[in-house]
């Protein structure tokens, strides 16, 4: 099995990278400047080059507070570039990993959040990584969005 793994230059890609993983797994991993996700175009052509079964968007356009002042860089890469990822994935069947953030919530729920719990992005980083969200839900039927807060 073949992973291609999109974002290895930050902390969640590196840590995959690091990762033990099955035997006979192959690891791609791809980070800046092997792949621009300002330029969305080159996710298309890491999937058709790289050919995984598997694909995996640890990418992320993650300074929060500069979102708001960058909108089209962070709408860029946290929707336009995973919904280009989703669409060649779904061109060949591959199914997709991507991950996403807790941003997509409000803050105000007393409890956990489940993947049920309705968005309420407060502000553009979490506004940009809920249109990624439905950009690959409406590009690709396989596909896990797995929501993390904390990395560290």
């Amino acid at each position: 099995m073949k992973v291609l793994i999109l974002g290895t230059s930050g902390q969640v890609g590196d840590a995959l990278m690091r990762a033990a993983w099955p035997q006979g797994t192959a690891l791609v991993g791809l980070a800046r400047p092997d792949i621009d996700m300002l330029r969305p175009e080159t996710v298309e052509a890491a999937v058709a080059a790289h050919a995984p079964d598997l694909g995996v968007n640890a990418t992320a356009y993650t300074a929060v507070d500069k979102a708001e002042s960058d909108r089209d860089a962070a709408f860029t890469v946290n929707r336009d570039a995973p919904g280009r990822l989703a669409a060649a994935c779904a061109a060949r069947g591959i199914p997709l990993i991507h991950i996403s953030t807790d941003y997509v919530f409000d803050g105000s729920k007393p409890g956990p959040y489940t993947e049920d719990d309705p968005v309420r992005p407060l502000g553009a980083y979490g506004a940009s990584k809920e249109a990624g969200e439905a950009a690959v839900r409406a590009a690709l039927p396989q596909h896990v969005i797995l929501r993390t807060s904390w990395v560290y």
